[in-house]
């Protein structure tokens, strides 16, 4: 009898230990974006590496496509906002070719020709939007009031 307890107690360990890393692989920010993670929200959206992405490439029910980060690169991830906060924002736009722009702590959002861009700082990766509705409401969902204001307001 006591064998089979410990057996049901081993089991109901293993299973709870299964189900913590499943949620640490899919949840934890730090893990999901990981390349090695097969748990991760991979298939939410597709990564793009060319310079424009077509607004046809969107597929149904997808608000945004993934590029490199072109916007802050060559410096430590862990530094950008650091970074960011001492450049010359009009030369940032001008260099990024971004015709509005908005930032807060945690992200920067501009216009670049007729697409939105989003930008976690730290991140590797920046998305991009076909509309300014879509960027509005991730912002929205992220509880983030950015506005984005013209070159000459900086």
């Amino acid at each position: 009898m006591r064998f089979i307890l410990n057996l049901i107690k081993n089991i109901i360990a293993v299973a709870g230990i299964i189900v913590i890393v499943f949620f640490a692989l899919k949840y934890a920010p730090f893990l999901k974006d990981q390349e090695w993670n097969p748990v991760g929200n991979k298939g939410a959206h597709s990564s793009y590496s060319t310079e424009s992405v077509p607004v046809d490439e969107f597929k149904p029910g997808q608000h945004y496509a993934v590029e490199e980060n072109d916007l802050l690169n060559n410096m430590p991830a862990s530094q950008t906002k650091n970074i960011f906060n001492m450049i010359n924002k009009k030369e940032f736009m001008h260099v990024s070719d971004l015709s509005k722009m908005g930032y807060n702590d945690r992200y920067l959002i501009g216009q670049r020709g007729n697409q939105f861009i989003m930008y976690q700082f730290g991140s590797d990766e920046i998305r991009v939007y076909a509309t300014e509705i879509e960027l509005q409401q991730d912002l929205n969902a992220l509880h983030q009031n950015i506005e984005m204001k013209p070159m000459n307001a900086y």
